[in-house]
């Protein structure tokens, strides 16, 4: 029987209660219509590029803007979303972004329903339903939303589970899933499990990173953890391909997942904090950064993201800053860095490539 092995340390305890906190005033927080659409619309293309970079997928994030803007239905094909939007790509880019989209609108209905219906639990049913969406029009209908009979390429890395032993692994773990009542274990541990285990097994042919995210979102939404689908959290939990990888391949050799939590709930509090911040910059009273003598500064957009990570990062290298703004050049990013000195909200550590930018002496909250 499956069941996770960890220890509930004070990191992942402190980020659960951060994560929490968050939620709530996110909950709380009262945004005009038109700005509450527009960062709803802002943090799915984030998400939706953050996923796709991370499975190279060729489209730029204003690509993914524009697929977003247009809101594609399922029976569209790419050519003619290509065709409304200006896109110039690969159909299988095409396809797998709007493949996404729909998945996300399948997550978000469901969550609904349930959150209405007051439904507890998923099954392996609504899994393979999300990998069919996800696989659509790319991988061989013989083969959509079917669980893997041999080894796959996908995370190639990560020690692949033996096909034979697929289908017990998998009910055992929705077993244990179905298992957990509300109030037994806190849902983000209960949804992180759920997406290690995913991400190990490996299940289907293709795209079961994707599919474990969904269905962690969706078992997080359904606890009331949706964040008003404000929460970018894909950014922060893949900016590192290498490093969830290396967690990924530890934690299954040894059993333990204290490593993984403790990455998963840094990442999910991290991005809360990011919409946080976005947040309070619209609906306070007084601007969001201040000088010793409290003045205002006035920040660019491209500053005011730059100021938006520093502020929860409180350090980053310059290779960190430019996965912040993956689509400017690094002599733009340069004079950024060079303005937000001035102004005495940046200082810089170092005179070599292993300089470090770290947080000045102005204030930076309301």
């Amino acid at each position: 029987m499956f069941t996770p092995r960890f220890i509930l340390t004070n990191k992942i305890l402190g980020n659960l209660i951060e994560i929490v906190r968050l939620a709530q005033i996110l909950e709380l927080a009262s945004l005009e219509p038109d700005w509450e659409a527009r960062l709803k619309q802002e943090c799915l293309a984030r998400r939706a590029w953050s996923v796709m970079s991370f499975y190279d997928n060729q489209l730029s994030n204003a690509d993914i803007v524009k697929i977003v803007l247009d809101d594609p239905g399922r029976d569209d094909k790419p050519t003619e979303v290509a065709l409304r939007t200006g896109i110039v790509a690969k159909e299988i880019d095409m396809q797998e972004a709007m493949n996404w989209l729909n998945a996300n609108k399948l997550i978000n209905q469901t969550a609904y329903l349930s959150s209405k219906f007051k439904q507890e639990g998923f099954s392996e049913k609504d899994l393979v339903s999300l990998n069919s969406l996800l696989g659509e029009r790319v991988v061989s209908s013989t083969e959509l939303g079917e669980y893997r009979s041999g080894l796959t390429n996908e995370m190639k890395e990560v020690k692949v589970t033996p096909s034979v032993e697929l289908s017990y692994q998998m009910e055992d773990l929705f077993i244990w899933f179905r298992g957990v009542k509300r109030g037994d274990m806190h849902p983000l541990i209960k949804a992180g499990a759920m997406l290690f285990e995913i991400i190990r097994i490996r299940p289907f042919v293709k795209n079961n990173l994707m599919s474990g995210l969904f269905f962690f979102g969706l078992a997080a939404s359904c606890e009331g953890l949706g964040m008003n689908e404000l929460w970018a959290y894909e950014e922060d939990i893949l900016k590192n391909k290498q490093r969830l990888i290396d967690l990924v391949m530890v934690s299954s050799e040894n059993g333990d997942m204290t490593g993984w939590f403790e990455f998963l709930t840094k990442s999910m509090a991290d991005s809360a904090n990011k919409t946080k911040v976005k947040i309070m910059n619209l609906i306070g009273d007084r601007p969001l950064f201040k000088s010793e003598m409290g003045r205002t500064i006035s920040l660019t957009e491209r500053q005011i993201q730059i100021m938006e990570e520093m502020t929860i990062q409180n350090e980053m290298t310059i290779k960190e800053i430019r996965l912040v703004l993956p689509m400017v050049s690094d002599d733009t990013i340069l004079r950024d860095l060079k303005d937000l000195m001035s102004k005495k909200l940046l200082k810089k550590k170092g005179k070599t490539k292993g300089a470090v930018y770290v947080m000045g002496k102005s204030k930076k909250f309301r």
